[in-house]
């Protein structure tokens, strides 16, 4: 394969004053020595208005959904409508639901019936799974101040919600985490904390565990609403710091890159995982330094800024370690491959046990094709998913939702 390097830094170099000025291109530390992959083109591409910010896809039995707007919280210009996407194994939409909102919608959380999804705008929608109908809102009030976080949980009949600045009869405090009737949409429980919540709720064994950005821990009832338990990470988790669960543990990075293990049925910390942020850390950044991680069967897979990706065995010994040169958007973690996305729009497949890579596609950017090695946001992709041979892809700026058909392993 032909080395793009010296022509991309040429570009960099040629068009740096047109970059910033267009909203801050920076070079990939390290890309200098790297080749760009072959470009995968996409065969369905979704837009979301002027707001290209999705979900990331959420891959459950042949379906795949993806919500329009996650993380819009307001709109200056009043209420917009954002979709919900229900695609089949081939990305083209089995069925689209349209909701205007003054903030978009947020990871969907599909059931055998429905598919539950928080929003910007303090409301919790409940959809039905094969038709895409409205079947009940919830509403939390506040819908211009307030809004709810990205994450929603089902545990039997309960949907559990994180909600900011509610304006609510039943609810107390700016922050709360509510549990509604999946079936009717009536409030059920409401537990207050002392900080706001976005990606930072996690179903782990049988416990609802809410991580605050100010680094509490909490564990919830989830029948109930009663505090089993309450803990501190002693560090403040970045609005994406989401719990897993891996060897019998919880598991949610905090913003310094420290992923702390905790006992989900006490809150108890059982071990601290490090991630160096290395010599060329910018003094700007402000978001989480660990932007992905995955828990499997056999190991925990975390993504950093800097753009490795580690695997911990279960005693928390490093498995191995994969260098890339852009920091990691999202990861998948499967039986037989470890998808890695970065902010280049890069598409990596690590072998499991070894980290190596297996192969490896470069995603088209509208804008421009040749992005291996510039990054136009630092945030620029949200999310993706493997179904069958489709890799849904989804963007967080300028980017929309996307799927390319993958070719079949050689």
């Amino acid at each position: 394969m032909e080395s793009l390097s010296r022509r991309q830094l040429l570009g960099v170099l040629g068009a740096s004053a047109a970059g910033l000025a267009g909203g801050g291109y920076w070079y990939v530390r390290g890309s200098d020595t790297v080749d760009c992959p072959e470009f995968l083109e996409p065969d369905r591409e979704f837009w979301e208005s002027t707001f290209d910010a999705w979900s990331e896809p959420v891959v459950d039995s042949t379906t795949v959904f993806v919500g329009g707007g996650a993380g819009i919280v307001q709109m200056s210009s009043g209420s917009r409508m954002f979709r919900l996407l229900a695609l089949e194994p081939s990305g083209e939409p089995k069925w689209v639901a349209r909701r205007e909102l003054a903030g978009g919608i947020g990871r969907p959380r599909p059931t055998d019936d429905r598919v539950f999804a928080s929003t910007g705008e303090n409301t919790l929608l409940a959809f039905d799974r094969e038709t895409g109908g409205l079947e009940w809102e919830f509403d939390a009030g506040g819908n211009v101040e307030g809004h709810m976080g990205v994450a929603t949980l089902v545990h039997d009949d309960t949907v559990v919600a994180s909600v900011n600045d509610p304006d609510h009869d039943e609810l107390e405090g700016s922050n709360v985490v509510v549990g509604v009737s999946a079936s009717e949409g009536e409030l059920r429980w409401a537990t207050e904390l002392d900080a706001p919540v976005s990606n930072g709720l996690g179903l782990l064994e049988e416990t609802v565990v809410v991580a605050t950005r100010a680094g509490t821990l909490v564990g919830v009832d989830p029948e109930t609403g009663d505090r089993r338990w309450e803990g501190d990470l002693e560090g403040s988790v970045d609005w994406t710091g989401s719990p897993v669960s891996f060897a019998g543990s919880g598991w949610i990075p905090r913003e310094d890159g420290t992923v702390v293990g905790f006992d989900p049925a006490s809150g108890t910390i059982r071990d601290r995982l490090a991630s160096d942020r290395g010599d060329d850390e910018r003094e700007t950044e402000t978001d989480g330094f660990v932007r992905a991680m995955r828990g499997s069967d056999e190991a925990l897979y975390v993504g950093d800024l800097d753009g490795r990706v580690t695997a911990y065995d279960a005693d928390g010994s490093e498995r191995w370690q994969y260098d890339g040169p852009a920091r990691i958007a999202a990861l998948e973690a499967g039986t037989d491959a470890v998808g890695a996305l970065d902010q280049r729009g890069v598409y990596t497949e690590l072998e499991p046990e070894t980290g190596d890579v297996s192969r490896a596609f470069l995603l088209v950017d509208v804008r421009d094709d040749d992005r291996c090695g510039n990054v136009p946001s630092e945030r620029r992709f949200g999310g993706f998913a493997t179904i069958r041979h489709t890799l849904v892809v989804t963007g967080r700026v300028m980017f929309g939702a996307r799927t390319y058909p993958l070719p079949r392993p050689r």
